[in-house]
């Protein structure tokens, strides 16, 4: 019961502290750690201890299979060399960068706890980068490379870093031992997370058959699919990480044509909220325990050790990601079989790629993983000094990176490019068209006039959009100019009938059951019309 009341409590506090952050001029992010920080310093706010199995089991599959799911398959293979040089390349070259620089300033800190370090620092956070690029609409694969890169590197940071605690708690470290298992492991994690995806898959067909659609059923098997995966990788002892991101990959392969609408519409409602709980309850948890940590940490070390140490930790991270992007980006072109295939980045675009380092979930969720006891029972060497020294990082490039990455490309005058419209516009086009020609095919069975009038009013409005669509020149941009003044009138029409609709209900003249199904109409009305909202064509 006192564990339910904290997590209510803690959902409260992030809705506020949501609300409070977009007034601030900062991520979102830092904007929980602060509010859980202040928090702990409330005598009346709860004190809650964090149990770092269970953090790492309850935050990273979710998120994990959230991004996988939304990843778009084709443009991941396309950008696969990049997305990997930077989810392997880099985070191995950031986990030994890191690993060295923390081994040599932090007095008495493990090798194998200063590598654990530089793994956990090594992912990006895809939220933090996608709400700037996503806004800002970048290039295509400069996107796609982005959220690729956080995709994978959270798995090969995490398995790189499972094998550095499992090195602090051996004593020994075998770089051939080593390679031999992340093989292993790696083939596993791989094969287990398509094979629960699939199988799950096949599930979700088979009630689908038997019984219809049932949105409820089918999102409450898609909020499983990760746990599954984890947990029948972690009971075949290969990397439970990897099972998740390929479960997340096959299913967002697979959900989007095997949904209805209204399973469609209603998963990705919900997964965006569990992605928005996980996040804000993780960073607002980190908050929680700094008090805790800062006094553990503080009789050690002095306040401008500290301040160095975050300095020199953070900087080596964000550096060490600067001096890999170009000569990534850039030397694999000395083969003649990529240049023929690829065309290389802009300089704008890899400097974008290279200050696009933002720490976030993922980082924290590892960094509170640690146990709190070796297998002897004795404290977990360098633990304290460790999730400092993450938080600082994921606290430094927010504030820093977070904040800046706007500016940065409004400076280098990165914009989007032709791909995305051309292929939304195409997309229109021919669905518009296809819908049209089934139309069309219908007009015999028309037999009484009233029908006949109905289906030529939908045939006209049908001609209409394709003519709008496929228009040229000026009279593409008058028909775009028609289609967003539509756009306003359909908005504002909407929003009177809903206005009336309230009213009515709000003075008690009709039911709950006459105006909740007309609001959900209303709801759906409006949603297509977001859906329909007119492109901004270059003419």
């Amino acid at each position: 019961m006192l564990a339910f009341e904290h997590a209510l409590v803690l959902l409260l506090l992030i809705a506020s502290l949501s609300v409070i952050g977009r007034w601030l001029p900062w991520p979102q992010l830092i904007t929980y750690l602060l509010g859980g920080i202040g928090a702990a310093l409330l005598p009346a706010f709860p004190k809650l201890e964090l149990d770092p199995g269970f953090f790492f089991l309850c935050f990273l599959p979710p998120l994990l299979f959230s991004d996988g799911w939304l990843m778009p398959l084709r443009e991941f293979v396309r950008a696969k060399r990049a997305i990997l040089l930077l989810a392997i390349g880099l985070v191995t070259f950031t986990t030994v960068a890191v690993g060295l620089v923390a081994h040599w300033l932090v007095p008495g800190l493990p090798l194998a706890m200063a590598f654990a370090l530089g793994a956990i620092v090594s992912p990006t956070d895809a939220v933090a980068v996608n709400a700037v690029t996503e806004r800002l609409r970048v290039p295509t694969r400069l996107t796609t490379i982005l959220n690729g890169e956080s995709l994978m590197n959270d798995a090969t940071g995490l398995v790189a870093f499972k094998f550095a605690l499992a090195a602090v708690v051996a004593g020994t470290f075998s770089l051939g031992r080593i390679t031999a298992e992340f093989s292993v492991l790696a083939f596993g994690g791989v094969a287990t997370g398509l094979l629960v995806g699939y199988g799950i898959g096949r599930l979700r067909d088979l009630i689908v058959r038997l019984q219809g659609s049932d949105p409820m059923i089918e999102i409450t098997l898609s909020l499983m699919t990760p746990f599954a995966a984890y947990l029948a990788a972690e009971r075949f002892g290969v990397s439970g990480v990897l099972s998740v991101v390929l479960s997340g990959l096959y299913s967002g392969w697979r959900d989007p044509v095997r949904m209805d609408a209204e399973t469609r519409q209603t998963t990705f409602a919900v997964w965006n909220l569990v992605v928005f709980w996980l996040n804000g309850i993780a960073f607002v948890l980190l908050g929680l325990q700094f008090p805790a940590l800062f006094a553990a940490v503080r009789g050690h070390y002095s306040v401008p050790h500290l301040l160095g140490l975050t300095a020199g930790i953070a900087g080596t991270a964000m550096l060490a990601r600067l001096a890999w992007v170009f000569p990534g980006s850039y030397l694999p072109f000395l083969f003649p079989a990529i240049r023929a295939r690829e065309r290389a980045a802009s300089r704008e675009a890899v400097l974008v790629a290279g200050w696009a380092g933002m720490r976030g979930t993922v980082t924290l969720a590892a960094a509170l993983s640690i146990p709190l006891f070796l297998p002897d029972g004795s404290p977990f060497p360098g633990r304290d000094i460790v999730i400092f020294l993450a938080f600082g990082v994921i606290a430094v490039t927010l504030l820093v990176q977070g904040t800046t990455l706007e500016w940065l490309i409004h400076r280098l005058g990165i914009r989007e490019d032709e791909e995305r419209p051309k292929e939304e516009l195409l997309a229109r086009i021919t669905a518009v068209d296809a819908g049209l020609r089934t139309l069309k095919a219908m007009e015999a069975s028309a037999i009484t006039p009233e029908m006949r009038a109905s289906l030529d009013a939908v045939i006209e409005e049908y001609d209409r959009r394709l003519a709008s669509l496929t228009a040229q020149g000026e009279t593409r941009l008058r028909a775009r100019r028609r289609r967003s003044a539509g756009h306003q009138y359909r908005s504002a029409a909407l929003q009177a009938e809903r206005e009336a609709l309230d009213d009515l209900w709000r003075t008690g003249r009709i039911l709950d059951e006459v105006h909740r199904p007309l609001q959900q109409l209303l709801d759906h009305e409006e949603s297509l019309l977001r859906g329909s909202k007119p492109i901004d064509d270059q003419d």
